[in-house]
């Protein structure tokens, strides 16, 4: 049977060159998000991403979606399993950002990136579950980095939101166990081409191509089995992991690897009572 996935937050960047690449291993891709109408200042839409899996004689489904809307979501997880018989792989991609500190975040735009980050994810997630539990198999994947503490320097508002990703992620890991359906993070190790990057005039030695994010991604989803299960992967140690050693095609400048922006190794979160009940099943 032919694979389905579904990209919430796919019409430029990261999210476009995941839905690419899983059109071109074979997957037929609900393409995902707000915008639908291309402008100079934001180029790209769930359209052209649509058109661009279409000309390579890929499967792609464009979905609009704002992801402050429930419903919005719903009825893109709905149309997936409805027009595709099923969905496998389930990412989300969707993201707000502002790096400033708490004293210089309104709270208007806190509330926008709890929206976009942890609401989102969070809905979309109770979209595709029932539906994966009932098939005994699925995957779903949110950007989404390691938990450490550098990572909130400076940026508190923007990581509660992020690492309130990843919290979700742990913590469902074991809502799955022995289900068939897996969820995991996934975070770049260095700066990734973007939209963003373009605008400010980044030099090319600072980041790489979005395909790395999307090869983690396509190997996340091809996984046969739930050893990923509640993991927060980095893109590149991730690839290692897997046998891959060269990633000179990532450059964005060919021949200069940009510096890492993660570090190489993270503290674990377990803790010696890790299995000790410390509150009833039951309700009280």
């Amino acid at each position: 049977m032919v694979p389905s996935a579904l990209v919430l937050g796919a019409s430029r960047g990261i999210g476009r060159q995941i839905a690419l690449t899983l059109a071109g291993a074979g997957y037929r891709v609900g393409v995902a998000a707000k915008t639908v109408h291309d402008t100079p200042k934001l180029p790209g839409t769930i359209y052209t991403v649509s058109d661009e899996i279409t000309s390579r004689g890929g499967h792609a489904l464009p979905i609009p979606c704002n992801v402050r809307n429930p419903e919005e979501i719903d009825n893109a997880v709905s149309t997936c399993i409805q027009e595709f018989g099923g969905l496998d792989f389930a990412v989300y991609n969707a993201g707000a950002i502002l790096w400033e500190k708490v004293i210089d975040t309104p709270l208007k735009r806190f509330d926008l990136m709890m929206d976009v980050n942890v609401r989102g994810a969070y809905v979309m997630i109770q979209a595709a579950l029932p539906h994966m539990l009932e098939r005994k198999s699925g995957r779903i994947l949110l950007e989404a980095p390691p938990i450490y503490s550098r990572f909130f320097n400076g940026k508190a508002p923007y990581a509660v939101t992020k690492v309130g990703m990843t919290v979700l992620v742990q913590g469902l890991a074991r809502e799955l166990e022995n289900t068939g359906v897996s969820i995991t993070a996934l975070w770049p190790a260095t700066t990734i081409e973007s939209h963003v990057t373009t605008v400010k005039g980044v030099p090319p030695t600072f980041f790489r191509k979005a395909d790395i994010v999307a090869d983690a991604c396509l190997a996340i989803a091809q996984e046969p089995t739930e050893r990923l299960n509640g993991q927060a992967l980095i893109d590149e140690d991730y690839l290692r992991s897997l046998g891959v050693t060269d990633f000179s095609k990532y450059q964005c400048l060919p021949g200069t690897e940009p510096p890492r922006i993660m570090p190489r190794r993270f503290p674990s979160l377990r803790v010696e009572e890790e299995d000790q009940v410390t509150i009833p099943d039951s309700k009280l």
